[in-house]
């Protein structure tokens, strides 16, 4: 058995983002419709450091010793993960459908809503 490959070593300066694509559907890139064109894009992300290493060994290993994986890059992993939570997603919060397309997502995270219970409200 061949010996799989060895990781770069560490460096002060980690990289916990990667780029990764994405399959995405029709001109404007809207999201939350079936995969007509199959064309991926690319698009930033972030990851925890420890699921990113993980993800990137087993691409790594898989890709050059078990070809019956079909696993050839990161994007082999992210892309059907992904699918399947945003499926969970939409069979738990939206009857099973596909949620209402979007054009553009406000970059950052979404400001926290105050709970019921909290003073002031």
């Amino acid at each position: 058995m061949a010996k799989p490959p060895e990781t770069a070593p560490g460096t002060t300066a980690e990289v916990n983002e990667i780029t990764v694509s994405t399959t995405v559907s029709g001109p404007s890139e809207v999201t939350g419709l079936d995969r007509q064109t199959g064309r991926r894009v690319q698009r930033t992300i972030n990851f925890d450091r420890d699921v990113l290493e993980r993800a990137r060994a087993a691409a790594t290993y898989l890709a050059a010793y078990e070809p019956s994986a079909e696993v050839r890059s990161l994007a082999d992993i992210v892309n059907p993960a992904v699918a399947a939570y945003v499926a969970e997603l939409e069979r738990r919060y939206n009857d099973g459908q596909a949620f209402r397309p979007v054009h553009r997502m406000p970059p950052g995270r979404p400001a926290r809503r105050p709970l019921a219970t909290e003073p002031g409200n």
